[in-house]
Order: structure tokens, then sequence, then C-alpha cells
């Protein structure tokens, strides 16, 4: 029904508790559907968004005592686009939260808590957030590269927007295939969501498109300031933008005229939300694109188990690119036995020695934060724990103090709190490997590439561009080295505890190494120099070597899959971790235990005898930021009437004081 000419706006209330209420619908506002407006409601000014219009009400209600709407404060898709509405609402039921909430968190770039547009709705005054293309040398795609784009666009012509997994070996240039494809899409007129796991690649892959295609792009992510994020919300809302590059929550964001979503890294685990609502991106932009009807391109170089499952099984089209475009071959991948925390073999160390004196570079890669990862007190042997989690400090040279990664909580005084013992710092993290590396290697400069030392996105471009030009001979980094860089002269990647995923509690665990170990060795010789691999192992009798040495993705997922449908775990089967947190732990734990019995009771009761609960178990984090936690994991067929009834079984769950529930669809960590 037309606004302008209708006496209520039914007016969506962006609060628990209340889900939609009519309003009076003033003429002059000129409202649409979607419209963000300021209400009233219990003599507090909020805002909430139109779904529709009537000019009648319910029976029972009385005309005159209906408040009007206050104002305008912008458009949306949301509600006008029936796709778009259909698609959040899908992200709502399948991640068990309410779609209020949902709405909420999208629009909070956009609207302040004085329910007012926080930057001003003038589109020209928000175009300096725009990334113009610059002047990029020509690339001609390499007869592989030619014939996967041919293949992907070939189809689209004939309506056939079916998901495209794009498996290509580290090097064999991806990212100029999606270029090209998006090159493709705006050419007809419509935008490019483009997403990428980490923050730091944001402006890399941005300047590579924008270059590549010569049209104006944006980036969103959440560490740039409230004011450019808001530029940049608006300039993709307004079409000002054609590509449109961001980190998972880009993909929630309703924009007007998206033609294609590419999930570059698509395996990457930083997909993945670990907070409510727990949706992983890669998922959510296959849905998307199916609720636009368009087309959607995962790319990785070690696909997730689920995106390669649906691949094969036909879910998926699936290209494939095994050669790298420099024509140079996979680096082969040596392995030496773990020894300590600071071995290194000799001939190693001599060998990274003579490519260092011909001018190479060499990557020491260990995925771990801090000089130490436990202290303990030389006198009573007890090992100092943050008292809100229930994990050990880490010590942190650079600050000399130790350190929570959960919670942040820290403690500047080295010594023992219950005895004042000497404290011994052991384990190995980055600072500690960066100092011994030095050490190893004098004379050649070092740069640490971890969390702690690049904490701006400044500083991280910075290290790229440095480590490019060849300032450095010498990295040392963590898992954020490995993803999608080009180093021209790194030819050594030695890892450590390359295996050391194996020893987890998790089902994924030998997929994550696998992924982890091609990732960074994929960073060797991507350039005129053969690459040579070297990685520390901890398990070396595990299957996964069987496959990692000679880059065999495709044998190792065949063995893979094999045990996860022998074991009737994800991909073959669903699952859902119901997360339980309060800050008294008897009454977390009984509650845990009335969860369960009742779900056991409630699977029993319908017959479901395919369906798994299993007790509640403490993840290996059972304590974080004094909220004691247990998970109850359930799995079931992928069955959507079994999973509709489990989903509306969970939302009846009772409340607690003091407990919270949320619920982990298709997790991907046990924790």
């Amino acid at each position: 029904m037309n606004g302008q000419s209708s006496k209520f706006a039914l007016v969506s209330i962006l609060r628990p508790g209340v889900s939609s209420l009519f309003y009076k619908n003033p003429e002059f506002l000129n409202c649409k559907k979607g419209d963000c407006v300021e209400i009233e409601l219990r003599n507090t000014k909020i805002w909430g968004i139109i779904e529709d219009f009537s000019d009648n009400i319910p029976d029972g209600f009385d005309g005159e005592k209906i408040k009007p709407v206050l104002g305008r404060i912008c458009s949306s898709p949301v509600f006008a686009d029936r796709s778009e509405t259909s698609f959040l609402k899908w992200v709502a039921d399948y991640y068990i939260y309410p779609f209020s909430k949902l709405l909420k968190q999208i629009f909070v770039p956009l609207i302040g808590s004085d329910n007012a547009l926080i930057g001003e709705n003038d589109l020209e005054k928000h175009k300096k957030a725009l990334c113009v293309a610059g002047n990029m040398p020509e690339v001609n795609l390499n007869d592989a590269q030619k014939k996967v784009a041919g293949s992907i666009v070939s189809r689209w012509e004939t309506g056939d927007f079916k998901p495209v997994l794009l498996y290509g070996v580290t090097g064999s240039g991806k990212s100029e295939i999606f270029a090209e494809l998006c090159r493709e899409v705006i050419r007809k007129g419509k935008q490019v969501l483009y997403l990428v796991p980490e923050i730091g690649l944001t402006t890399r892959a941005l300047r590579h498109i924008v270059g590549r295609v010569g049209e104006t792009g944006v980036v969103l992510h959440s560490s740039i300031t409230r004011k450019k994020r808001f530029s940049a919300v608006f300039c993709a809302m307004n079409r000002a933008a054609s590509v449109i590059v961001g980190t998972r929550s880009a993909v929630l964001y309703p924009f007007f005229d998206i033609g294609l979503i590419v999930v570059d890294e698509e395996h990457d685990g930083s997909y993945k939300n670990f907070e409510p609502p727990y949706y992983n991106a890669r998922d959510v932009a296959v849905m998307k694109a199916a609720a636009l009807n368009v087309p959607v391109v995962l790319g990785s170089a070690t696909p997730s188990s689920d995106s390669w499952h649906n691949a094969v099984s036909g879910k998926y089209h699936l290209e494939i690119i095994k050669e790298r475009a420099n024509t140079k071959p996979l680096p082969e991948i040596e392995t030496f036995s773990y020894k300590g925390d600071m071995y290194l073999p000799s001939a190693l160390v001599d060998t990274v020695s003579e490519s260092l004196r011909n001018g190479e570079q060499s990557l020491f890669f260990l995925n771990r934060r801090g000089f130490a990862t436990l202290a303990r007190c030389t006198c009573c042997n007890e090992i100092v724990k943050c008292p809100n989690c229930s994990t050990a400090l880490v010590y942190h040279k650079k600050s000399e103090s130790l350190r929570c990664h959960h919670c942040g909580y820290t403690v500047k005084e080295l010594k023992c709190a219950g005895c004042g013992g000497t404290l011994a710092l052991e384990g190995i993290g980055i600072e500690k490997l960066f100092d011994a590396i030095c050490s190893y290697f004098p004379g050649f400069k070092a740069l640490s590439f971890d969390r702690d030392s690049l904490t701006t996105a400044a500083l991280f471009d910075k290290a790229v561009s440095d480590i490019s030009d060849n300032r450095y001979q010498l990295i040392v980094g963590t898992v954020m080295i490995s993803k999608g860089h080009n180093f021209p002269k790194l030819r050594n990647v030695v890892i450590k505890f390359a295996d050391y995923l194996l020893g987890f509690r998790d089902a994924r665990a030998a997929e994550k190494c696998f992924q982890q170990i091609t990732q960074v060795a994929g960073r060797a010789g991507r350039f005129g120099l053969d690459g040579r691999v070297f990685a520390e192992t901890v398990f070396p009798d595990h299957y996964i070597w069987n496959y990692v040495r000679n880059g065999d993705f495709e044998g190792f997922m065949t063995e893979e899959l094999s045990w996860r449908e022998q074991f009737a775990l994800p991909p073959f089967t669903r699952m859902i971790t119901v997360k339980i947190a309060g800050t008294d732990e008897e009454k977390t734990d009984e509650f845990a235990q009335d969860c369960f019995n009742g779900l056991s009771c409630f699977v029993g009761e319908n017959g479901f005898y395919d369906v798994s609960v299993n007790p509640p178990e403490e993840p290996m984090l059972s304590k974080i930021q004094n909220r004691f936690r247990k998970n109850i994991q359930i799995i079931f067929p992928k069955n959507s009437k079994i999973a509709s009834k489990i989903k509306k079984y969970l939302c009846g769950l009772p409340k607690k004081t003091g407990i919270t529930v949320t619920y982990d669809v298709d997790p991907i960590s046990e924790n």
C-alpha cells in the first residue's frame, strides 16, 4: 500500500518483547516501506523501521490514542525489498537470534543514540570515503584463468547462478579471476560485495579490485572510525560505490543493487562470528545470493570441508586450477621432529643463512602471541592464572606484563600472588621466537608480524609494503602473515609447531591443520624463486602428513570426509551447540543438566532416534570473564523438519536469572 495515502504505519520496534506497533502516518513526511523513523514508546523517543501501511487498524484499537511518527531518518531496503527482508529473516531463524536484535545491529553504524543519522544526509559529503581507481599495470589472464572465468560467465549468461567453488592452489591467481568476474558484473551496472576474512586484507583487496575494474569502492569493517564507517555504508547504500570490500559483518548489510558476491579465502575461520548471532559469513553469503538471485563465488587454496562436500556432491559448481600462475611448482614440505621449544636443526639454520646472504627472505611462523605461554612459581609450582577466566596468563615482553587474551586482565608484578615466589617463564610465543631468530641470524633486519606489533591497519599495510620491498630479510609472524600476501623475495618458510592443532579436542582439527600449513607454505616461492618449506611436527605419524608434504588436498579431503561420514559428523550431519553461562558455578551446572534432561526427553518423545544429545561438558575455556560455561551438543540429520522442531524447542527453554543461553548453529570449534 502507498505510504503517502495511508493513515497508519506499522513500525517494527527493535526492542526485546515488542514486535510491531501502529503509528499515525503524517502525509508531509512522505514515508515509504523500509524507512527508519523516529517514534515514541512509553514516553521515550526511539527509532524503528516501517514494515507496512494500512488505512485500518485491528479491532479494539483506539485510533485517537495512536501516536504519530515523529520524523523520517533514512530509507533502507529492509521491508521495502522482499528478497533482502526474507534473507535477513532467514538469518535470524537459522541462527536462532531475534530478528529485531539483528536489525538493530545492522543499523548501528548509521543511526546514533539521538535517533538521527550519525553523518549528514548528503552523498557528496561522503564521497571522500571512496577509493578511486589508480594506475595499475595491465594483467592478461593465463589460459587456465581464462578457462575458469569463461566457464563461470557462460553459466551466468544462461541464468545458472548455482554457487561456484574455485579451488586454486596458492599462487594460482584466483584474485585475478575474481577481478575479471567483478568487471563483468560492474559493466552491467551492478555492485559487487567482496568478502575477505581479516581487516588487514581489506585495503589491499579493494585497491586491487578497484584498480582492475576502473571503478570506485569502499571498505567496511569494525576498526574504521564511526564517521568513516558511516560514509562507507552511506556511499554503498546510495550506489556511489561499485565495489564493497568488507569483513564478515558486511554480508548482513541490506544494499540495493548487489550483482555478485565473492568470498575470498572461504575456508577461513574468521568468517565465523564468535558471539551471538553465531553466523558464518560464508554460508550467509550463499543464502544471500540465493535470496537476491545473484551469483556467488567462493575461493580458496584449501576449501572448507563443507564447501568441498557441496561441490563434489553437485550442490555447487567446482572450478579447479592446479598450477601456479608463474608455472613454478608448489614447494615440497620437509619435516623435522620437535626436540624443544627453541630447537631448529643445524642444517636448516645453514640453509637459511646462505639464503639470506643471497638477498632472499625467510619467514618463521608460530601462531602464539606473547613471549611465554605461562608463568610458573619456582617455589609453590602454581601456574599464574586469570582470576576471571580458566586460562594461564601469557607473558608479554614488550609490555613487561602477564596478560589474559580473553578478558584483558593484566598483572605487572612478576611475583607469585600466593607465596611471593619468583616466576619462571615457560613455553614459547612469537616474541621469544623473534628474539631467537635475531640471535640465530645476526646482521639481518627482522620484523615481527603479529597483532601486538601491528595494532592498526596503517601499521599492517606498512609492514606488508616493507616486506614486499625487501626492507626486512627475516619475518616472524602469526596466522596474520598466512593470508593472501605476495612477497617477491620470500624463499624459505619455517613453521614451528606445525601440527599442534591435532592435539585439540576438535572434530575439525585435521582440516584446520592442513589448511594452516598449506596456507603458510604457500607464501614461499610465489615469484621467481623456488620455495622451500620446513615444518616442525609433534605428531609425525598422523595421516595428515601423507598429504601435506606434496600438497595433495583432494587426497586429504577424501580421507578426512570418509572419517566424518563414518562417525556421523558435519558436513554429513548438522550440529547445534547450546552454550550455557552463569556467574554461579553450581546453578549453571544444575541448569545445564536440566536442559540436557529436557532435550533428551524431547528427542525420545518425538522418536528422533538419529538425533544425539551429548551431556553437558566444559569447553576448553570453562570460565570467561567470571562466567562459568557448559556446552550441550546436538547432532542431527540434514532434515529441515527435524531442525525446525529442535529450534522451536530451544526457543522455549526456560529462562533463569543470572544465566544466559545462546545457540551456536554449525559450530566450527568445540569451545
